[in-house]
C-alpha cells in the first residue's frame, strides 16, 4: 500500500487532478447527484440491489460518518468550474467483531482508470491510522470489477453468509 497524504491528489488519466478527501455534511447534494448519475448497473453493484431514493442513501452514508468509527471518502474532479464527486468509499468499524467493512463506487466514465484502487488505498490508510487492522468487503458474485479490485489489493476470498455474494478479507499492516 502506498502512503498517502491527506487530502490526496490522484491523477487518473484526467486533464485536471482528482482529489480524495473525507466527506462532510456539505457533500449531501453532491453525493446525491453522484449516486443519481450512476448507471443502474453501477448503483446495483454498489448497494447490492435496487435503489430508488438516492438522496436518502446519500444522507444515510454521510450520517454514519458522524460516528467515531465510521467515515466516507469522496473523490472529486473539477469540471466546468465546479467540483463533482466521481467516486466514493464508505467505511464502518464493528468493535464487537474487531473488523472494518467497506464499500466503494466509481462513476461509470471514471472506471478502469485506477480511481477504485486509489480510494481503497486511502481507505486502508485511514483505517490503519485509526488502529483498525482487519478489513472486509462483500459484493455480488457477478461483480467482477470489485472482485478484481479486491484481488489486486491482496484480499483473500471467503464465503459470504449471503449465497449471492462473495466476501473478501485483508489484514492491514500498521
Amino acid at each position: 500500500m502506498r502512503h498517502l497524504l491527506w487530502p490526496t491528489e490522484i491523477v487518473a488519466s484526467a486533464a485536471s487532478p482528482v482529489w480524495i478527501r473525507t466527506a462532510t455534511a456539505r457533500d449531501l447534494e453532491g453525493l446525491s447527484e453522484y449516486f443519481g448519475h450512476l448507471s443502474q448497473a453501477s448503483r446495483h453493484k454498489r448497494f447490492m440491489g435496487a435503489v430508488s431514493d438516492v438522496s436518502k442513501i446519500a444522507f444515510d452514508c454521510l450520517k454514519h460518518g458522524w460516528k467515531p468509527d465510521r467515515f466516507m471518502l469522496v473523490a472529486e474532479w473539477r469540471a466546468q468550474g465546479r467540483d463533482a464527486i466521481v467516486g466514493e468509499a464508505a467505511y464502518g468499524f464493528d468493535r464487537e467483531k474487531g473488523c472494518g467493512e467497506f464499500a466503494i463506487s466509481v462513476a461509470d466514465r471514471w472506471q478502469h482508470r485506477g480511481l477504485g484502487s486509489a480510494l481503497l488505498d486511502a481507505l486502508e490508510f485511514r483505517a490503519i491510522s485509526l488502529g483498525h487492522l482487519e478489513l472486509f468487503g462483500e459484493t455480488r458474485k457477478t461483480n467482477q470489477e470489485m472482485a478484481n479490485l479486491a484481488r489486486k489489493a491482496g484480499f483473500a476470498f471467503t464465503r459470504s453468509l449471503d449465497w449471492r455474494a462473495v466476501r473478501f478479507d485483508k489484514r492491514l499492516s500498521g
